[in-house]
This record gives C-alpha cells, structure tokens and sequence, in this order.
C-alpha cells in the first residue's frame, strides 16, 4: 500500500476512535468531521493528502483509491466509505466515513 494510503487508513482510523487532534486538524481543514464520520469531495481530499501542487495527478490518485482494499480494511473496525451525496460526478460526489449499519 503507498503511503498516502496508509496515511488515509489512520486518519480515518483516529476519526472512527474519536482523536480530538485528528478531527480537530480535519475541521481546520476544511472538513465535516466528528467522532465517527468524516465527509468530503475528493478533490479537497486529494488536495489534503498531497498539498498544492500536487506530486501525484488527480487521475492516478482516483485510480490507486478505487483499486485500493480500502473498505476491506475499514470494515474491520466496523466502518465503511459510502457515497453520500451521489451528483453524477466522481470528483462532485460527497462521500463519508461512517460506521456501518
């Protein structure tokens, strides 16, 4: 796993244990997040996880988190990333960190 993965994988991990700092930096952010939930567009997700300008295009960033486990892994912890707000449109969509049902 790259290590922008893994650096997605903690911060939603610290998110669904309730890390005040982690929601706290996510907010700042820019960000809808609280103890179990974290809400986002990808592209401000992107832009999070590699600054601008970004080293890593957009398109192979979409590619590398579709193709990842992910959701897999997430479901260990009993969550999942859920589209919550579908607008037609990837880069539109809002999607969420949430527990699952």
């Amino acid at each position: 796993m790259s290590a922008w993965l893994d650096t997605l994988y903690r911060s939603c991990e610290a998110v669904l244990h309730g890390d005040q700092q982690v929601i706290a930096r996510l907010r700042e952010s820019g960000f809808d997040c609280d103890e179990g939930h974290w809400s986002f567009r990808l592209p401000a997700l992107h832009v999070w996880l590699f600054g601008e300008p970004s080293a890593v295009d957009y398109s192979a960033f979409l590619k590398q988190l579709y193709a990842s486990d992910l959701n897999g892994r997430l479901a260990r912890y009993g969550a999942q990333m859920v589209i919550a707000d579908n607008r037609g449109k990837v880069s539109e969509s809002l999607y969420r960190l949430q527990r699952l049902s």
